[in-house]
């Protein structure tokens, strides 16, 4: 067994392995200083007092060893028989840092006229001395990648796992076949084996491909699909992800047939072990997610049967689903959340609490249907966290729809960091409708919020899959016509609970949209299948360098993307992970094996580089502009300019640190 995949080891490993890439940052510094004749006075991982050092000539000391060799330079010793140099551990492991004569990053009138000192030398020594410290992040971030890709680090492949409603990816056609509904959107378990041209190897280029582009510039997918005699192109111009905001064609990473039951589901209370996987659907032989997703759309609402077996057949169980999980439309409303519906029709909400979060807490429990929040009745997904994100200290009384009944809870939810703490998924086991869309057929109807449709369609329905089933029929009958008018008949959600019947009235393009509308495999099997991953390695260590260097330089990319889109208000700091977020993470990574260890931390290491030499005072990049700014003018930037730059620097680092690190202590605590 792998020790890593003991939490306290991987911990602990990972926490060595960040000591040490900030060991070779400050290493970087500390070799290029000593080769251009620079005086280093200390050598520190971590900051604020020293707990242990060591000096040549002294050797190890508890605190620093700067009294003990002043007294002795006094007492006549000669300076040549003690090093220099201090090497220190310090007790804020929060980073490191090289003191070089005449050279202060808080104080830029620390100045000195020994030869020896940072200022008095050339501006090409000092830009190398800053440069060293991102050079060695670069270096050893490669040099973990390719131990990683030595031994194999998984990836989801390039295919298909899913379309977005409405995305590029759902209503962009095949080139040559436009107009053709069977070339309409791609389809899961397609391959893209090119963009623009150029090979592609997993998701993670498909997504770097996408978050790349421009919203107004189409980007070239080759696909391979399964019964195509030739490969498809599709061009489709990125349009912003309303989940990630970033750019996106609206493409999900394929799942395995690998079973992963979860604890009181489905496929546990079934016998379903970890490990099996799904070989047919009533009795229908499978292989690969593609045909169990294609196999499920035949069955529209009726039961079917989905086996599960082991590798060597010797264990097989079957248990039975219902397709009740529609594909539904996506909205994007003017806050960027995506907002499902049907038809203009939006569900109620279904909530499941994480752990020791604010609304577990207040004793929501997973399956509640949310009816009111504070004085708000049936919020729906886009109101929801905006209620949230207003609510006072006091916090907002919940009604919630359990089992049929609709309970009042006593305790109030009580925002944390402005959020309670929740998965929001649509309620489809009821028929409710939180609210309609403006410029839909069915803002038309004036619902009340909390209304229940009861029949769609001529057909009775009771839950959201069989409205689906309703409409779906109703427009592939009328497919090619201009307008389709259906009947809905609906009990209002107000005193008496009156029922009352109207008309839907649908134009060719909507009648189109409902007509591509699919089945979801059930969310029961979705959940507790494994996201499909294949082995990317090198055979040799020339094929791993040349597939780290690939990745190094994708990283780079994908790091400043991000960046990129936090400036210009895309993302937000609570999407970002700080020290507290990246060791959280990193111990389920390193948990995996050394493989991922290693690779973990070619990535942090890149990313060190990266945020290291961005042109903020007080790290290198900003030292590097003053360099530029020298080199230019011919002179240093006066003092009081270095000084509020530097200022500046500090408070934007403490005020991101404090940020993230709130962000990330909410996160894992649940919230």
């Amino acid at each position: 067994m792998d020790l890593l995949t003991h939490t306290p080891i991987a911990l602990l490993a990972l926490i060595l392995g960040f000591g040490f890439l900030i060991f070779v940052h400050e290493l970087g510094h500390f070799l290029v200083a000593r080769a251009v004749g620079i005086k280093c006075t200390q050598f520190a991982i971590g900051f604020g007092p020293s707990m242990i050092t060591w000096r040549k000539g002294i050797g190890f000391r508890v605190g620093t060893t700067e009294p003990e060799y002043q007294k002795r330079i006094n007492e006549g010793v000669d300076p040549a028989s003690l090093g220099e140099t201090e090497y220190r551990l310090n007790y804020l492991p929060l980073g490191g840092y090289v003191k070089m004569l005449g050279q202060e990053d808080m104080d830029p009138n620390a100045q000195s006229e020994d030869p020896r000192a940072f200022n008095k030398k050339p501006v090409w020594a000092r830009a190398c001395v800053i440069s060293a410290g991102v050079v060695m992040n670069l270096i050893f971030g490669l040099l973990f990648l390719i131990i990683a890709f030595m031994s194999g680090v998984q990836f989801p492949p390039a295919l298909v796992g899913g379309v977005q409603s409405g995305a590029p990816a759902d209503v962009t056609y095949a080139q040559g076949y436009e107009g053709d509904p069977d070339y309409r959107g791609l389809r899961v378990g397609d391959h893209i084996t090119h963009i623009n041209g150029d090979e592609i190897g997993d998701f993670m280029e498909l997504r770097l491909a996408a978050a790349l582009g421009r919203p107004d510039v189409p980007i070239e997918f080759t696909i391979d699909r399964e019964g195509a005699d030739q490969p498809l192109i599709y061009r489709m111009a990125p349009r912003r992800d309303p989940i990630e905001n970033l750019l996106s064609v609206g493409i999900a990473p394929i799942s395995s047939l690998e079973a992963a039951p979860r604890e009181g589901g489905t496929l546990d209370r079934a016998g379903v072990r970890e490990g099996m996987r799904v070989v047919a659907v009533n009795g229908e032989a499978v292989d690969g997610y593609g045909q169990l997703y294609r196999a499920v759309q035949q069955f529209g609402t009726q039961p079917f049967e989905v086996t599960f077996a082991t590798d060597d057949g010797s264990e097989q169980v079957n248990v039975s689903f219902e397709n009740t999980t529609p594909q539904l439309m996506v909205d994007v409303d003017d806050r960027h959340r995506a907002l499902g519906h049907l038809a203009g029709l939006v569900p109620a909400v279904r909530l499941t609490p994480a752990a020791n979060s604010p609304a577990e807490q207040a004793g929501i429990e997973a399956g509640d249907v949310l009816v009111s929040l504070g004085s708000d009745r049936w919020p729906s997904t886009r109101q929801l966290p905006q209620l949230v994100e207003a609510a006072s200290r006091e916090g907002l009384d919940v009604t919630v729809l359990r089992d049929g009944e609709t309970i009042v809870l006593e305790s109030r939810v009580r925002p944390s960091g402005g959020r309670i703490g929740v998965a929001l998924e649509p309620a489809m086991e009821h028929p409710i409708v939180a609210g309609t869309l403006t410029g839909t057929a069915a803002a038309s109807l004036d619902l009340p919020a909390g209304s229940r449709v009861v029949e769609l369609a001529g057909e009775p329905v009771s839950n959201w899959a069989q409205m689906q089933a309703a409409l779906i029929a109703a427009a592939r009958a009328a497919d090619g016509d201009d307008v389709l008018d259906v009947e809905i008949t609906y009990e209002l959600n107000i005193a008496g609970s009156p029922t009352e019947t109207d008309v839907l009235s649908f134009d060719a393009e909507t009648i189109a949209a409902l007509a591509r509308l699919q089945w979801q495999p059930p969310r029961e099997l979705q959940r507790d299948l494994l996201m499909l991953r294949e082995r990317l390695s090198g055979d040799n260590p020339i094929e791993a360098t040349v597939i780290g260097l690939q990745k190094t330089h994708q990283f780079m990319l994908q790091t400043y993307v991000t960046l990129l889109r936090l400036i210009q208000g895309w993302i937000g700091f609570e999407q970002l992970r700080g020290p507290v977020g990246i060791v959280d993470e990193g111990r389920q990574v390193a948990a995996e094996g050394w493989a991922y260890l290693f690779f973990f931390l070619g990535l942090i290491s890149i990313n060190l580089a990266i945020i290291n030499f961005l042109p903020i005072p007080i790290v290198d990049g900003g030292l590097m502009v003053f360099l530029i700014i020298e080199k230019l003018k011919g002179s240093p930037a006066g003092p009081r300019v270095q000084t509020a730059a530097t200022l500046v620097g500090l408070a934007l680092i403490g005020f991101v640190f404090v940020t993230v690190t709130f962000y990330d202590i909410v996160r894992i605590a649940g919230g």
